[in-house]
């Protein structure tokens, strides 16, 4: 998930000597967690970024800072010490070119990221070169047609917008998450994900992110939860992430997951944010499809990005607008 920069835990840290002029504070309650990293750029001020240990990579999301140069700089010096094979940021425009000039790559570009207006740039570089290569190109390319042709199929009016999204199957009713219903949506993730980059089958990590506002919406059938997801919100920027999409098999093909989604839309549509997107794993249709359905386009592709379950996966990025006249139509 995607962390609003302000919130980070203050945790005792320790500091890690990169190179002569830049250093890292690592914050590491247990060693086998993610870590908190402070990059002390030259020249400006500090940056937060994460040592993604599970996934092998450096991770920075939404630095303030414009010198695009000196942060890649710092990440991949960063990346050398703690010896990562990956790095990722999401940046706004003004820091993109100074990523390609240290060897970064734009993987995704996110229109309206940021507040509805700023696009956000998916940054990625590859100490390990081999990172560099998709983890599943044959599934990946099959997925991007699939998803090229769905684009093509969809309507757009006479002024270019695309016209309102028809849901598959009739939309049936979700329940916004309470902390009591923690365990429940907590135990579907851990059946669902045998590892995942995020603790999110975790009861006590639910129960917290509920507790701070982060919508779970989910679909009960006798009593089970049997459907979920939530909508991960980057304040900063006013954009949420979906994510934490789980159906169970014996009810997969029955558009739970649309309702689900279409109730987390309209939750963080109240709240005045504009823009949605989505990491979907690049080599399955299915949650692929289900985010096209709905109105969502593709932005990119973050190639060998993050672990889910035993190995690396690509990870398609796909987002849509909120505010527009399609999304009030469905």
């Amino acid at each position: 998930m995607l962390e609003n920069l302000e919130n980070l835990e203050n945790l005792e840290n320790r500091t890690v000597e990169s190179s002569d002029s830049a250093s890292i504070d690592v914050h590491a309650p247990d060693p086998e967690d993610s870590r908190d990293l402070l990059l002390k750029v030259p020249g400006a001020a500090p940056v937060h970024a994460r040592d993604d240990v599970y996934s092998d990579r450096i991770r920075c999301d939404h630095p303030g800072v414009s010198p695009g140069a000196l942060l890649g700089q710092s990440l991949l010096a960063a990346a050398e010490r703690l010896d990562r094979g990956r790095v990722v940021a999401f940046v706004r425009p003004k820091v993109e070119r100074g990523l390609e000039q240290v060897g970064f790559e734009r993987e995704g570009l996110i229109p309206g990221f940021y507040e509805g207006e700023l696009p956000c740039a998916v940054m990625g570089a590859y100490p390990d070169a081999s990172r560099s290569d998709l983890a599943h190109p044959r599934e990946v390319a099959e997925v991007k047609a699939l998803l090229a042709a769905r684009e093509a199929e969809i309507s757009h009016d006479e002024d270019g917008a695309r016209a309102p999204a028809r849901p598959r199957h009739p939309r049936v009713e979700t329940r916004r998450a309470t902390i009591d219903d923690a365990p429940a949506i907590a135990a579907l993730l851990d059946e669902t994900f045998a590892a995942y980059p995020t603790p999110s089958g975790d009861p006590d990590y639910l129960a917290a992110a509920i507790a701070e506002g982060t919508p779970f919406r989910f679909v009960e059938d006798s009593g089970r939860v049997v459907a979920c997801a939530s909508a991960d919100l980057i304040a900063d920027a006013r954009t949420a992430e979906l994510t934490d999409c789980a159906t169970r098999p014996t009810h997969r093909g029955r558009g739970l997951m649309q309702s689900v989604l279409l109730d987390l839309m309209d939750d963080v549509r109240s709240l005045d944010y504009p823009t949605a997107f989505t990491l979907a794993r690049a080599r399955v249709p299915g949650v692929n499809l289900a985010f096209a359905r709905l109105g969502f386009s593709f932005n990119g592709t973050m190639r060998q990005s993050c672990r889910i379950g035993t190995g690396i996966e690509d990870m398609n990025i796909l987002s849509r607008r909120l505010d527009d006249r399609a999304a009030a139509a469905i």
